[in-house]
């Protein structure tokens, strides 16, 4: 009897731990399978390569793509993931003094084998009518030859894909042409995600449209913000667009012409992600100083300094240090955009301190004022976007703000808020 009941006590022991042990080996595959690759740089003659480390077949091509590049002309790179059923997507930027210069794409099989676009679609042909409509359709600066004849390359995203257009002239612009999975739909041999809001039909002869620069916001159960962010674009920009991709989020970015010049290729990917762009002048000279024609002067300039790389016109100013007055406001024909909470992150450049002031003072409707110069604020964001999504808020660009209240933006009129 006694060897019986040892018996089971040992049975039931042993179920224990292959029980624990059966729990632990899930929770480590669990684990591991958002880890699919490790973050890894390379460090050479002063630049910083980081690349994705696969420990498989893809790292050989990886490295022989890492070993040709040109280090007099790229400081360090950063890179994109994205997985398309058995196919992985790996994208580069290549930055030289903060700027991005280049991209490079791989597409990866099922078997770890580099792959070209035209093995992903049912068609190649049917594939450039859609480039040859989308360049014509929306006037890009791009012949179709130049098409065909730069260098290409591609990022996957959850409802489109991203072609980076390089090397074509000799002022070695990047253009960037979104496509919508809506528009592939019917061509891509990949799984892919559609965009329920996506209204455009390009090339239709019923019909065409381009997806608006101001997104339809659902406004039922969500408080309303609109995040700004004066003086760029600068070196932590590009990390910034990132963090509010990651949580859907919009903002509009109120650039000044001395870093435009310096960092067109930023202006030109946050245009092209749907970041809303207005006007901070060509060199934040304070306004009020100025007469009429001098006040505008500063404007114009650096109006037609962004519509020269995105071919797009700001309606939208806040003027350098809020400084504006009832003469000004009667002569410039734009919508002067100020703000109802100013996070202060110029002043303390402390993390904590601009979110404890930023949480303190923002309500439904406000106009949050923030610089995209300043790691702390970068870090700033990391922290306030969970904090107020979980808190019922929704954070967006100032005209999608006033969009969704219905009201107008008019020239000659100053907003610090949405609100009648």
């Amino acid at each position: 009897m006694k060897n019986k009941k040892s018996s089971i006590i040992y049975l039931i022991l042993i179920s224990i731990i292959t029980f624990v042990l059966i729990i632990f080996n899930l929770f480590s595959y669990i684990k591991n399978l958002n880890k699919l690759y490790d973050d890894n740089f390379l460090e050479k003659n002063n630049s910083v390569l980081n690349y994705p480390y696969f420990n498989d077949e893809k790292d050989i091509f990886i490295t022989e793509y890492l070993n040709i590049i040109d280090l007099s002309k790229v400081d360090r790179t950063n890179y994109l993931v994205n997985y398309l059923g058995e196919y992985t997507n790996v994208i580069f930027r290549l930055y030289k003094e903060d700027i991005i210069v280049d991209y490079y794409s791989i597409i990866f099989d099922k078997n770890n084998i580099p792959v070209e676009i035209c093995d992903i679609l049912k068609s190649e042909e049917e594939y450039k009518k859609k480039i040859a409509n989308i360049i014509n359709h929306n006037q890009i600066k791009l012949s179709i030859k130049e098409f065909e004849y730069a260098k290409k390359s591609y990022l996957f995203k959850d409802t489109e894909l991203e072609v980076y257009i390089t090397n074509y002239n000799k002022n070695k612009t990047i253009t960037v042409l979104t496509i919508n999975y809506h528009e592939l739909k019917d061509n891509l041999i990949i799984p892919f995600k559609l965009d329920k809001k996506y209204k455009g039909i390009i090339g239709s002869d019923k019909e065409e449209h381009i997806t608006p620069i101001i997104s339809e916001i659902d406004v039922e159960n969500q408080k309303l913000v609109a995040f700004t962010f004066d003086d760029g674009p600068s070196k932590y920009t590009s990390e910034l667009l990132d963090i509010l991709d990651e949580f859907n989020a919009n903002a509009t970015f109120f650039l000044v012409g001395y870093n435009v010049k310096i960092r067109n290729s930023i202006v030109l990917d946050m245009y092209n992600r749907g970041f809303e762009i207005g006007n901070h002048t060509i060199d934040h000279s304070r306004l009020t100083k100025f007469n009429c024609e001098k006040a505008n002067q500063k404007i114009t300039q650096n109006e037609k300094l962004v519509e020269s790389i995105i071919n797009y016109k700001m309606n939208l100013v806040r003027p350098p240090y809020g400084a504006i007055n009832k003469k000004l406001r009667e002569c410039l024909d734009y919508s002067m955009i100020l703000w109802s909470v100013d996070s202060r992150d110029w002043e303390s450049r402390n993390t904590e301190k601009i979110v404890t002031e930023v949480l303190s003072n923002i309500k439904e409707n406000d106009i949050v004022l923030f610089h995209d110069l300043y790691p702390t604020t970068i870090d700033a964001i990391k922290v306030l976007l969970p904090i107020l999504y979980a808190d019922g808020f929704k954070v967006v660009s100032v005209s999608e703000l006033f969009a969704a209240k219905k009201i107008p933006l008019e020239s000659y009129k100053i907003y610090s808020k949405a609100s009648v």
